[in-house]
């Protein structure tokens, strides 16, 4: 997926019927966007690009066929948000599909381009640091609670 397939994926109704959408502010805060009309949400996530926005789409493992876990797209520019050092209860395999993505993961830069990939296990302190423009996936492995409560 490129940047510009994945910007025109965002603009779909097919986003909008199937996929929770959300943004990630300069604080770290992490914003859904609610709206439940398909030209309200064309409105919201035109601005959200047009302003450059670090954008999360969630349930990207129906499109990819993926049972076992979940997969969130990550989409930023250069510099853009990201939530602050956290973990996660699950393993984690991070995928660069465009540009270049640069995650601490304990402390230590490691950087990641295009088709390269970083596992994080389960209670590793990491983020993202978005230096460049990026569009990543976040593989959940085996994140049965989040499968649960979306389906």
């Amino acid at each position: 997926m490129t940047f510009d397939q994945f910007e025109n994926f965002l603009l779909t109704e097919e986003c909008f019927n199937n996929h929770d959408v959300s943004h990630i502010d300069e604080d770290g805060n992490q914003h859904y966007i609610k709206q439940s009309e398909y030209i309200a949400y064309l409105g919201e996530t035109t601005v959200l690009l047009a302003n450059k926005a670090t954008i999360k789409v969630e349930q990207f493992e129906k499109p990819l066929g993926v049972n076992n876990g979940t997969v969130h797209v990550f989409y930023n520019q250069e510099n853009g948000a990201s939530f602050d050092v956290h973990t996660d209860p699950i393993d984690v395999i991070i995928e660069c599909v465009e540009g270049i993505k640069v995650m601490e993961v304990e402390g230590k830069e490691i950087s990641l381009s295009k088709n390269e990939t970083l596992f994080i296990e389960a209670g590793t302190p990491h983020r993202a640091l978005n230096y460049e423009k990026a569009l990543m996936l976040s593989h959940g492995i085996h994140d049965s609670e989040t499968l649960n409560r979306i389906r």
